[in-house]
């Protein structure tokens, strides 16, 4: 309320008296606030975000996601600098007119997505089997040397590739010869079995060859199986990707 100077009448500040129509003047402005960096970045349109899903499926905090490339690493959001795992640049996800393409940003341990249909993969391909990691190579038949000798070794019965379990960096585990046209992989009813592995599902994934070429398939898993991606891929609305320790389903408005 303020004071008219015609009539002295406790009025609201607007142009004229509502007491006497005199002239009050211009009424006060009210104080601009500064905008806060959270109500700026809240005017930005999300064109996406990364939902942490939890071991039980339920949903956890997410990360918004902009147009054009957005970083992900343990410097890059509260959600992702506790998991020592991410490197401090890990990955960047691109986002461009409704499409998503995720990058490896020569990270230490890698970025992994989910498969969703049957894959062909490539010698040295790195895989994740709930908590197990695992690299296919193709065994190539021994070549004789340049003096002709045969390099010699124990009979093959057939064995076209292998899996290793890799440890860490430069340090194998056991490795699993593969032989015949597919070979399954679980916790309990696979060919080969990660009997201690509570992520394994009971028969969680299968491995076939074809016409000499070499695919990868989940069975209906629980916890999914994952390849690790080399420079880049495109990803989808729902595709769950693998960051550290954390699992993230991307979601594009």
């Amino acid at each position: 309320m303020v004071q008219c100077p015609a009539c002295g009448a406790e009025v609201p500040p607007f142009a004229f008296c509502g007491a006497c129509g005199g002239k009050l003047g211009e009424p006060p402005q009210a104080p601009t606030q500064a905008a806060t960096p959270s109500a700026v970045a809240g005017a930005q349109t999300a064109k996406g975000r990364l939902t942490l899903v939890r071991s039980d499926r339920t949903e956890g905090d997410s990360f918004d996601l902009g147009e054009g490339e957005n970083l992900i690493g343990r410097d890059h959001g509260e959600i992702f600098e506790a998991d020592g795992y991410l490197s401090p640049l890990h990955a960047s996800l691109d986002i461009t007119g409704g499409t998503a393409v995720i990058r490896d940003r020569d990270s230490l341990n890698g970025v992994f997505v989910r498969m969703t249909e049957e894959e062909e993969i490539q010698d040295g391909q790195i895989i994740r089997v709930g908590q197990e990691l695992l690299r296919f190579e193709l065994l190539a038949s021994p070549q004789a040397t340049k003096d002709g000798t045969e390099l010699m070794g124990s009979p093959n019965p057939g064995y076209w590739g292998k899996l290793t379990v890799v440890i860490g960096d430069g340090v194998d585990g056991s490795a699993y010869p593969l032989l015949g046209d597919s070979v399954s992989l679980g916790r309990e009813r696979g060919d080969i079995n990660f009997p201690e592995d509570g992520y394994v599902s009971g028969l969680h994934a299968k491995i076939s060859i074809r016409d000499g070429r070499t695919y990868l398939a989940d069975v209906g898993s629980s916890n999914g199986t994952f390849l690790k991606i080399y420079k880049e891929r495109a990803l989808y609305n729902d595709s769950e990707v693998l960051l550290g320790q954390q699992l993230f389903r991307l979601t594009l408005e």
